[in-house]
């Protein structure tokens, strides 16, 4: 079993608003991914009648690009286990970063500021979250499942932000394909890995100023559903509601 691209923009969207544009991004429909928008710029080569036109894509010096941003997308389909580090920079402000642990239809966070860890742990076949202090050993339960959908988890709004590829890039020795999406008066840049359909790299222009997301120390592993699992005699409580 693969990981699901929607349960994932599930689970994110309580973890980090960033996150989930990134991996919701896979999930632009192969029309709306092939499609170009108004502002960008278009390429055509003259062809003899019965040959097809193709636009090409802007790339870095020596490099060729022959696949389009849904086949590079699409590969995320792929991915049935990762984990990584996610380092999130905003202005002003210190880098944060954060483990994090992906399989199926489970996620697991690990943050760590100022010497005090928190782990969540997300269920969405449950549609649980646990939020575990190690230093407590205390354990709380949150239900997510009447959480309202965010236009930017839900899959079938992504027509509204006509992705824009505008080149290719390489951060880390990883091959990237660049593109931009206006999420609701913000704009997105991603660098997605052309290999794996995997992000890199996230830039948001916010109201508050520019916030970068980097995935670092990437792995593409089984991970042992143990990792998934609060440890033995935690003390568990549920989250008021009220």
């Amino acid at each position: 079993m693969k990981i699901d691209a929607k349960i994932l923009g599930g689970a994110i969207l309580v973890v980090a608003i960033v996150v989930i544009l990134v991996v919701l991004a896979p999930n632009l429909s192969k029309k709306q991914q092939e499609e170009v928008s108004p502002t960008q710029e278009e390429t055509t080569e003259e062809t003899t009648p019965g040959e097809e036109t193709t636009t090409e894509e802007e790339t870095t010096p020596g490099e060729e690009t022959t696949e389009t941003l849904g086949e590079i997308l699409s590969k995320a389909g792929d991915i049935a286990s990762v984990k990584y580090d996610l380092i999130m920079t905003s202005e002003g402000m210190p880098s944060t970063t954060q483990k994090v642990w992906l399989k199926k239809n489970k996620m697991k966070t690990e943050t760590t500021v100022e010497k005090n860890t928190q782990i969540s742990i997300i269920d969405m076949d449950a549609k649980t979250i646990y939020m575990y202090l190690p230093a407590q050993n205390i354990a709380t339960k949150m239900d997510f499942s009447d959480a309202p959908e965010s236009p930017i988890e839900s899959v079938e709004n992504v027509e509204n932000y006509n992705p824009v590829v505008i080149g290719s890039e390489t951060i880390d020795g990883k091959a990237c394909i660049v593109y931009e999406v206006t999420v609701e008066g913000t704009k997105v840049k991603y660098w997605v890995w052309k290999e794996r359909g995997f992000p890199i790299k996230v830039e948001a222009e916010t109201s508050e100023g520019k916030v970068t997301t980097e995935y670092k120390n990437i792995e593409f592993e089984d991970i042992p559903d143990s990792v998934f699992e609060l440890p033995k005699g935690v003390q568990i409580m549920d989250f008021p509601t009220e």
